[in-house]
């Protein structure tokens, strides 16, 4: 009895002994298939080299003979086949696949479908009792029998979907579909990658001609489509910093007009503070004084500030969902990598509207504004300065420049220093001409200013009592230099 009862737990000890191997080896298998599909994945500038890696080693890991890969269309929540395939026994199957890659899967549609709306793996025992296969007639007819799926996931969106074909019945092995769920965030990590790189080709060929409001307008239309937000806006923080100035706004699908908000009470806020702001949820309810979030019915919100080249906050660029979106970690990147690009449009913008302000200065300074080149010809000059040659009888200002005006610019230029002149006329009036280089431009600016005119208004001033002695002399203590009335013209450069 005693020998009886040996024999029993050794045999016992060997079928343990036999499960514990068997489990090794499918563990092994299993670390085999992940470090595959991530060494692939990783390395390919593809997405078809590690769906077909895949496919081939799933197969090869559960012997099953078809594997089918399938990608979800572009802003349609449905899949469709991406021609990739492992097939033991191409000619017996080649139906299949044509009608398999002609067909389209929505959400809870056949076994893709089912994958697609629940965002897990699942398994069919026996399709041909499986009342939701579109494809069941077709497997019946070539002896097909069991079927499992798992989702390709980017976050928590299903980005794709690879199935697989047994010509026999298998039940449901969870340890298959645990691995298949890892395998597919693998894959997911690839279609993720590929998408930045495709936005970003998309957004530099869409964009990069385009200036002003045409850019802005592009570029928040490029984020919404990249990371799927229903709302996405470009503005400008206003000069009180109390308000934004929206560049162009982008809603459920449209370009709408731009329009100013308040930035009290809002998420924008802290972004204009200079901070990044990300609310996965729940957005209405941390800001309940925002009334255009609840207008909108956002749940969700990501903002980031828009720096000028000396870290100084300009704008923001924000995208908004309704529901919260599938992978947050790629619309936070993708919002900050766009805003790289709308900070130095936006910045361009300043500087180019600043030129344009800047241009009228010479136009409608009071006094006269010539510009010269470097060889001294006169480029420009304004009215001030046409009035003060007809005052003097010419027609033109070139007749009433000093003498050697191109020998000042010269000098000028060479030195990178200002240049004065103090012209004594014939008629008694006294010019002093000041000459201003801009030496990367290769032109000097000069601007004329006709002492007597001052002197003779100050004197008058003086007669009539505008000027007291208490604020005479304090104009003189406060004098930083000299007024020389010379018998001739005199140079200086300094």
């Amino acid at each position: 009895m005693g020998a009886h009862n040996q024999q029993v737990e050794v045999k016992a000890d060997r079928v343990t002994l036999r499960r514990i191997r068997r489990q090794l080896r499918q563990e092994s298998a299993f670390v085999h298939l992940l470090r595959v599909v991530t060494s692939v994945s990783n390395e390919s500038t593809t997405i078809e080299e590690p769906l077909q890696t895949a496919l081939d080693a799933v197969c090869a890991l559960t012997g099953w003979p078809i594997g089918h890969a399938l990608l979800k269309t572009d802003e349609k929540e449905e899949l469709s086949s991406t021609g990739l395939w492992h097939l033991d026994g191409a000619e017996r199957f080649e139906t299949f696949r044509k009608v398999s890659e002609a067909l389209t899967f929505g959400g809870g549609v056949g076994l893709p479908g089912r994958v697609l709306a629940g965002g897990a793996p699942a398994w069919i025992p026996d399709v041909t009792n499986e009342p939701n296969f579109p494809r069941n007639r077709l497997v019946h007819d070539l002896g097909l029998r069991a079927a499992f799926a798992f989702p390709i996931l980017v976050g928590r969106e299903v980005a794709g979907v690879l199935e697989f074909f047994h010509t026999e019945r298998v039940d449901p092995d969870e340890a298959i579909l645990m691995v298949m769920n890892q395998v597919g965030v693998q894959l997911g990590r690839v279609i993720e990658r590929r998408r930045a790189e495709q936005t970003l080709s998309s957004l530099a060929q869409g964009i990069v001609a385009q200036k002003g409001e045409d850019f802005f307008q592009s570029l928040v239309g490029h984020l919404a489509k990249s990371v799927k937000a229903d709302y996405a806006l470009a503005g400008e923080v206003k000069e009180g910093r109390d308000a934004v100035r929206t560049l162009a706004v982008f809603a459920r699908g449209e370009i709408v007009p731009n329009f100013e908000y308040a930035l009290a009470g809002t998420p924008c806020e802290a972004v204009a503070d200079q901070t990044f702001c990300s609310y996965p949820q729940g957005v209405q309810e941390k800001f309940p004084e925002d009334r255009m979030l609840a207008d909108m019915q956002v749940e969700s919100y990501v903002g980031t500030p828009l720096f000028d080249s000396a870290g100084r906050v300009m704008g923001l660029l924000v995208a908004l969902w309704c529901r919260p979106p599938a992978n947050l970690r790629v619309a936070e990147s993708m919002v900050q990598i766009f805003a790289v690009r709308a900070a130095a449009e936006l910045e361009r913008k300043r500087v180019e509207e600043t030129a344009q302000k800047l241009a009228e200065v010479p136009r409608a300074n009071p006094h006269p504004v010539l510009e010269f080149s470097g060889e001294g010809a006169l480029r420009f000059s304004n009215t001030a300065a046409h009035v003060l040659a007809r005052s003097m009888g010419k027609d033109d200002p070139i007749h009433i420049l000093p003498a050697d005006t191109a020998g000042i610019v010269r000098k000028c230029l060479e030195t990178g220093k200002n240049g004065i002149v103090v012209d004594r006329l014939a008629d008694e009036r006294t010019i002093i001409w000041s000459f201003i280089p801009i030496v990367k431009n290769d032109s000097v600016f000069a601007h004329a200013f006709e002492l007597t005119l001052f002197l003779d208004l100050h004197e008058e001033m003086r007669r009539m009592g505008v000027l007291s002695r208490q604020h005479r002399g304090r104009t003189r203590s406060n004098d930083p230099g000299w007024i020389a009335m010379p018998r001739r013209s005199k140079e200086r450069v300094h």
